[in-house]
């Protein structure tokens, strides 16, 4: 069962501690380490050898206006997505028992934890509409990385409704068995979507301490079903279940390190 839990942080010192400008590996290491030191030890190391699809995602350091945490942050926070409906209990429960997290050089303590969201897969695609338009208010950089065998490493910044989408069907195929969307829907998506209207600018994450950040996109972009002659209400309702499933597993590259999250919006 997707789930999305809000961790909400408060620092432990008499000032408010200024966080770096890229959080995204601190949060990973933190909730790695909170994980292992709730008795998790076993489960953290997994989380982090494991090959994409992994069944989890970050955010880095938010605030109150879903910004990069910062000296004006009235309120700080990092989410974390649930994939695999086994994993829910466990990393609430770790993080529940969890008091303190040091991201980077700052130190919080959790001050408390919410269930934002948790939908079975089976209700994920039972309450899908067949809509033909949806748009993705991309709160942090998203991008796409060529794999070794295609030549020099690059990153490709814009989110092509192919690859957003059919990464997101990967995702849901890996951990979503019992709720197979079908081939309807994987044809749509190589097939029948495209780019409706976007208002993006490139903005910078940090993959790795001590290697430059990369750049993603970031804002507002709709996609739509280029034809909806030639695509079903059972295709199109699978895309829709795809969208509501990416606020939990982002979109892109580098989920887990805080790149590609993602709220629903109007467009």
């Amino acid at each position: 069962m997707p789930a999305r839990i809000i961790v909400h942080l408060e620092p432990t010192g008499p000032r408010p501690p200024v966080p770096p400008p890229h959080t995204g590996p601190a949060v990973n290491a933190a909730f790695l380490s909170a994980l292992r030191d709730a008795g998790e030890a076993d489960l953290s190391f997994a989380l982090h050898e494991t090959k994409p699809p992994k069944p989890f995602a970050l955010t880095p350091l938010l605030d109150e206006r879903d910004r990069r945490a910062g000296a004006t942050s009235e309120q700080v926070r990092f989410e974390v997505g649930i994939l695999a409906e086994s994993l829910t209990a466990t990393v609430l429960q770790a993080l529940a028992t969890t008091v303190d997290v040091r991201v980077a050089r700052c130190q919080y303590k959790i001050a408390s934890l919410e269930l934002a969201a948790a939908e079975p897969f089976q209700d994920l695609l039972a309450t899908a509409q067949p809509a033909d338009r949806w748009t993705f208010r991309i709160v942090t950089p998203v991008a796409f990385f060529t794999a070794r065998e295609e030549g020099a490493r690059r990153v490709r910044p814009f989110p092509e409704p192919e690859w957003v989408f059919s990464d997101l069907y990967r995702k849901w195929e890996a951990f979503a068995p019992q709720a197979p969307l079908g081939e309807t829907t994987a044809h749509a998506i190589t097939q029948n979507l495209e780019v409706a209207d976007y208002r993006l600018t490139m903005a910078e994450h940090l993959l790795k301490a001590g290697v430059p950040p990369v750049r993603g996109s970031a804002g507002k972009i709709t996609y739509r079903v280029a034809d909806t002659r030639r695509t079903t209400p059972q295709a199109q309702a699978g895309l829709d279940a795809l969208v509501r499933f990416s606020v939990y597993a982002g979109i892109g590259d580098r989920t887990t390190i805080g790149m590609g999250h993602v709220l629903l919006g109007t467009g």
